[in-house]
Formats: C-alpha cells, structure tokens, sequence
C-alpha cells in the first residue's frame, strides 16, 4: 500500500525496510530507489521506532499501525520525513500519530500535506473512531500542522498538549 499525494507519496515500510531504516538508512533508501537522504535518526526518534518496530513484529494483523511511513518528495525521490501511528491494543478505537519532518524540509507544508493525507486513511479503516497527538508546549511549528488537519487540543500538561481528531 502507498499514497500518492499532491507533492509527496507516503510508503509504509515493510519489516526488512523498517529493520534497515534503524540500522542502515542510506541503504534502505537506495533499496527503494530513493535518492539518499543523509539523515539519520536521532537518538530519541531511534528508541521510538525500536518500541514500534518491535509491535510491528509482535502484531502483524496490525503492521500499518505499528510501521515507520516514509514521506517522500516526488519532484526529488527523496524522503523528507517520516511518520507513524501508536496503537494502544487497551483502546482499539484510537490511534495516535507521530511525525516529524528533516530540516531542510520544515514550513514548506509538506507534513500538513502527509498527516492529513495519513489521517484520512486511518479515519477510513472502519474501527478507528479518534487519532490523536502530542506536540511539546514550545513546538508551535507541529502544533500548526495539528491545527491545519483540524485537530482540537483536549488536554495540556507543563510539557505537552495533546490533540484529537474524532470520526464525524
């Protein structure tokens, strides 16, 4: 499954590709005929995806939940970003959304384009009903793609604002 959107395609990775994508970015990229990135995942963003990567495996009938979805610019065959969903097996209902963009990349509106791209597809499967999302307090950058995919914010802490988008 991929999409194909205005300026980007979104492909969710397989579990080899996923696998790569932890250890050998350049070398998944070139496996997708992709133009590499030179990004690398950070040290935070690396441990989140380990956890999802090990859902992935664990829940297979629920992979795309579970997968890194990589954004990627059409007009240069390059991934910009990445996404992916958490799902919570105790609210089979829900699903949250985690994105982020390389830098080169940020306030162009590419992630605005993906996450609602994205969420239109989850909002679709038949048993999701709510996505939500965590921006940190001083992170207006993320808390606008939020705003422009018509998601309301329903709690804040000192840290975070979370944020949902409910099945009308």
């Amino acid at each position: 499954m991929e999409m194909e959107i205005l300026r980007l395609r979104i492909v969710p990775l397989s579990v080899e590709h996923f696998r790569l994508f932890l250890d050998e970015t350049e070398k998944m990229e070139l496996q997708m005929g992709l133009t590499p990135s030179r990004e690398i995942p950070d040290e935070h963003t690396r441990q989140a995806m380990e956890d999802l990567y090990a859902k992935a495996i664990a829940y297979p009938e629920h992979y795309y939940w579970y997968t890194n979805w990589q954004i990627i610019l059409k007009s240069e065959n390059k991934s910009i970003g990445s996404a992916c969903f958490m799902k919570d097996e105790s609210a089979p209902s829900q699903v949250e959304i985690g994105y982020g963009t390389n830098a080169k990349y940020r306030n162009k509106g590419f992630m605005t384009e993906a996450v609602q791209a994205l969420c239109k597809w989850a909002l679709q499967q038949p048993y999701i009903k709510c996505i939500t999302a965590e921006t940190e307090i001083n992170n207006i950058p993320s808390q606008r793609v939020l705003e422009k995919c018509k998601m309301h914010r329903y709690r804040q802490t000192n840290e975070s604002i979370w944020w949902k988008l409910e099945k009308e």
